[in-house]
This record gives C-alpha cells, sequence and structure tokens, in this order.
C-alpha cells in the first residue's frame, strides 16, 4: 500500500480501513504502544481474543510459528490479528525470504503487525530495506518520528485543558526543556502538574518547584554554571547528580553533548546562519530547545575555546573509561578546566 505517517495510520484506525500487514518502528516509543493498542481495540472483539489475537515476543518465539498463526482463520470475526514485538528478521536470510513469501501473498482475514521497540533495527541495512519494501508492497510501513517541539507542546496545550488546568505554549516548550522530550514521561509529568494546579494556570514556577527534572537538564545547568563562570553551583548540581547514582560515563556525555551544540551553532553564526539552519542538518527534532540555549549560551565563547573544552571533554572520557582514578575527581577536574577556557585563563 505505502508508507504512512502517523496522521494517515490514525485516519486508518478511525474509519475501520486496515492493512493487511503493518510494520511499525521509529524512535516514539509512547506513539507506537498508543496505535498498537488503537489497532488491538479496533481490531479484535475481547469476547474471542484467545483465538483471534497471537502475540509473540521475537526473541521467544520462531518465524515458522508466527506465520503458522498468520494462516489461521478467524473465529466469529472479520479479522485474525498477529502482533510481532522485535522479531532479528533482518539476522537471517532464510527468515528474510519467508517473510517476503508470506507478505507477498497475505491471506485477506490475516493482519500482520511486526513492530520493533525495545530493539533498533539498522534502518540503513540492505535487509530491512527489503523488508520496508516487502511490507510497503503488503501493507503499510510506519516509521514513528519524534515529534517537533511545536507538536509536543501543542499536545501538552491539549492535555492540560483535558485535565481541567491551563498550559500556555511557551511553558509547554519550557516543560519539555525541564523533562526532556519524551512523550510518556511528559504526560506523566502533566498529569502531576494538572492535578496540582486543578483548575489554575500550570506557570514556569509551578514546572521549576514540581517538574522531575531530566538528566539532560540537569547536565545543562551544569554546564551553563561553567560556561557563568559559576564553580559553586558546577560542582552542586555534580553533587546531586552523583547522589541521584547517575552514571559518570553518561553524565560527561551530555555535557559533551550541550558542548558540540554550542560548538554549531557558534560556527553557524560565523558562516552567518541562525540555529534553524543548524537544525535542518542534525537530529533535533523534538529538542529544538537544546539549539536555543546553545545560541544564548555561546555567545561569549569563541570558537577555539569551544574546540579547547571538547578536546578537555575527549580526555576525560578517555580516562573515565581507562584509569582507575576517581570518577567524580576526573569530573570536578574537567569543570575547573571548563571554568578557566570559558574565563580565558592559561592552565598547566
Amino acid at each position: 500500500m505505502s508508507k504512512l505517517n502517523e496522521s494517515q495510520l490514525k485516519e486508518q484506525i478511525k474509519g475501520n480501513h486496515f492493512s493487511n500487514a503493518y510494520l511499525i518502528y521509529g524512535e516514539e516509543s509512547y506513539l507506537k504502544e498508543h496505535y498498537i493498542s488503537q489497532l488491538k481495540k479496533k481490531i479484535v472483539d475481547p469476547t474471542f481474543e484467545s483465538f483471534n489475537l497471537h502475540q509473540f515476543e521475537g526473541k521467544d518465539t520462531s518465524l515458522d510459528d508466527i506465520l503458522k498463526d498468520a494462516q489461521m482463520l478467524p473465529m466469529m470475526s472479520e479479522y485474525n490479528l498477529v502482533l510481532v514485538r522485535d522479531y532479528p528478521v533482518e539476522k537471517s536470510k532464510s527468515d528474510l525470504k519467508l517473510l517476503s513469501e508470506f507478505l507477498a501473498d497475505v491471506p485477506e482475514s490475516t493482519i500482520l503487525i511486526l513492530v520493533y521497540d525495545a530493539i533498533e533495527p539498522d534502518v540503513k541495512s540492505a535487509s530491512f530495506k527489503k523488508i520496508i519494501t516487502a511490507f510497503d508492497n503488503a501493507g503499510a510501513v510506519v516509521n514513528m518520528e519524534k515529534r517537533s517541539e511545536n507538536d509536543v507542546a501543542k499536545l501538552l496545550v491539549s492535555g492540560a485543558k483535558k485535565r481541567g488546568s491551563v498550559l500556555d505554549m511557551n511553558n509547554a516548550k519550557y516543560l519539555v526543556s525541564v523533562s526532556g522530550n519524551d512523550l510518556k514521561n511528559l504526560l506523566n509529568e502533566l498529569d502531576k502538574l494538572s492535578y496540582f494546579a486543578q483548575d489554575r494556570e500550570i506557570t514556569k514556577d509551578i514546572i521549576d518547584n514540581m517538574a522531575t527534572k531530566c538528566l539532560q537538564a540537569r547536565v545543562y545547568d551544569l554546564s551553563k554554571s561553567v560556561v557563568a563562570g559559576n564553580s559553586d553551583m558546577a560542582y552542586s548540581v555534580l553533587d546531586t547528580l552523583f547522589n541521584m547514582k547517575e552514571d559518570p560515563i553518561l553524565i560527561l556525555a551530555v555535557i559533551g553533548g550541550v558542548y558540540v551544540d554550542m560548538y554549531r551553532v557558534k560556527c553557524a553564526k560565523t558562516a552567518g546562519c541562525s540555529y534553524d539552519d543548524v537544525a535542518k542538518h542534525y537530529n533535533y527534532r523534538g529538542r529544538e530547545f537544546a539549539l536555543r540555549n546553545a545560541s544564548r549560551d555561546c555567545a561569549n565563547l569563541s570558537e577555539n575555546q569551544l574546540r579547547k573544552s571538547l578536546d578537555e571533554i575527549m580526555n576525560t572520557d578517555l580516562k573515565l573509561k581507562s584509569t582507575a582514578t576517581d570518577k567524580k575527581l576526573l569530573l570536578e577536574e574537567l569543570i575547573v578546566k571548563l571554568i578557566l577556557i570559558a574565563r580565558e585563563v592559561s592552565y598547566a
């Protein structure tokens, strides 16, 4: 049939116009689960679920067993639904051939859904491209990409209204920057904030006091303090991260990401481009706020300072992974060096 976007899949479900095969993959886990749930509700009569719904975990079964159930006729229903999660079809040429042959002639009463979530397929591999082609010809391929920051913010604004509270677009975007762009987590945060605000507006102060900060937001606070030369605040944030048992290597990776964001924006400005141009060339979908933050924070740093900072981050990464030196001490030393670079102070 075709490659479907989220809106087209929603229209299919709403109109009960189903494809006989769906390949669903992509970054947004919440949306994958949401639409799989909607498909199951529309396709399977709960009374005959034990006969007409067959669910498989890829690591625990064989393709022969899956296709055997996919050949069954439905009982007292229009469709027989076969839902398969994370089956590594692309790792076996024989499985790929067998699946392609089945998809070339899917029974009209069967709907086969193959979803990837726990494992991430290599979408650029020749094998997975063959899977995409087979599902594209037999039914539908759906890539659930991260929603843009604007789309996520609109969802939060609408969600707040349904929950009896008020959230404007600016504060919705701020909530994304604080709690991250994972939709499931954001909706949980919205439940909490709406319950607290009740029929009032969810303000920035409420978000600051009530919302749970994601690791990226906490590390951004650390990096912002470093750029500003506020060592006390930087060390305070680092202490908090260690008290939360965050992985030092992951902390450093996020610090590196913040500096990469600033370096990209700085280079773009030098070339006469904006952070919007950077977003077009790199994957910032759903986290456009990172480039806005970077644009503001790199204002007083030169390209050379940012390069030196990235060199120190890389050196610290090597030490974290190859020496027995106390990991917190290594990160504290990095903070000192980054602050000195920002102040243009030489160190030995």
